[in-house]
């Protein structure tokens, strides 16, 4: 798992999160980035498809980030729009970029999708 973070003046830790999707989601890397504060929110491509975030099916890391929200006592924001669109496959779009929080306070209300392309 590959991550940059930083600590908010108001000692909110944001990290942001790209888990290949060969890789295997790890109880331990999640344990130690919701250990960074009393407030941390992780953002970005996680590759933990499920059909209750949005994704039409679901794999391994999927279930385990399941399994791991109720033990690690945190909460997944999942945006209202998808943000993975394969040109092979129509109408199997997905939302693989996730934001699992623990003790942080936002306004869901302002939370939006940015589509941001490089030349």
């Amino acid at each position: 798992m590959a991550a940059t973070g930083c600590l908010l003046q108001l000692q909110t830790a944001t990290v942001s999160v790209y888990l290949p999707s060969p890789k295997k989601l790890l109880w331990r890397d999640l344990r130690v980035f919701l250990a960074l504060g009393d407030a941390v929110i992780l953002f970005g491509d996680f590759n933990c498809k499920s059909p209750g975030r949005r994704c039409p099916n679901t794999n391994h890391n999927g279930d385990k980030l399941t399994q791991y929200e109720e033990r690690l006592e945190f909460e997944i924001i999942v945006l209202s729009t998808s943000t993975y669109y394969p040109d092979i496959a129509i109408n199997r779009s997905s939302t693989l970029d996730i934001a699992p929080t623990k003790e942080a306070a936002l306004n869901l209300n302002c939370i939006e999708t940015l589509s941001l392309s490089s030349f």
